[in-house]
C-alpha cells in the first residue's frame, strides 16, 4: 500500500465554476428561486481575497479550494480552523478569509455546500 508522499498528486482547482452552475440550472429560474443566495455568491465571487490583491483570487473560490483539501485529508474542524486562522494572519490585514471553520460554513452552507465522509470498507 503506497504511503502519502508517493501517492498521485492532485491538483486544486482555484475556479469556483458558479457561473457554470447557473448556466445549468438557467440563471433566470435561480436567481428567482434564491434570490438572497445568488446576490451573496455573485458577491463573494466577485470579492478579492484581499485588497490589491494581483491574482484572481476570489473569496469563494478560495474557500472552496480550502474545503476541497479539508475533506480529501479528513482534518478536523479544530485542525481546519488552526489553518484558517495561520492563513489568515499571514495575508494582509485587511484580507477576507474566514478565521475558523465555523466563519467559513457561513459562506458555504447557505448553498448547500457541506461535505459528507463515507468511510470505505
Amino acid at each position: 500500500m503506497p504511503s502519502r508522499s508517493q501517492s498521485k498528486p492532485f491538483g486544486v482547482e482555484m475556479g469556483d465554476r458558479l457561473e457554470d452552475m447557473i448556466h445549468d440550472l438557467g440563471q433566470e429560474s435561480f436567481q428567482q428561486a434564491h434570490a438572497l443566495m445568488y446576490d451573496t455568491l455573485q458577491t463573494d465571487s466577485k470579492k478579492p481575497l484581499y485588497l490589491r490583491c494581483k491574482n484572481s483570487l476570489m473569496l469563494l473560490s478560495t474557500v472552496l479550494s480550502l474545503v476541497n483539501v479539508k475533506a480529501r485529508y479528513r482534518w478536523s474542524d479544530k485542525k481546519f480552523s488552526l489553518l484558517l486562522q495561520v492563513m489568515h494572519d499571514m495575508l494582509p490585514e485587511e484580507n477576507m478569509l474566514p478565521k475558523s471553520y465555523y466563519q467559513e460554513k457561513k459562506i458555504l452552507c447557505p448553498i448547500g455546500m457541506e461535505y459528507k465522509r463515507f468511510m470505505l470498507a
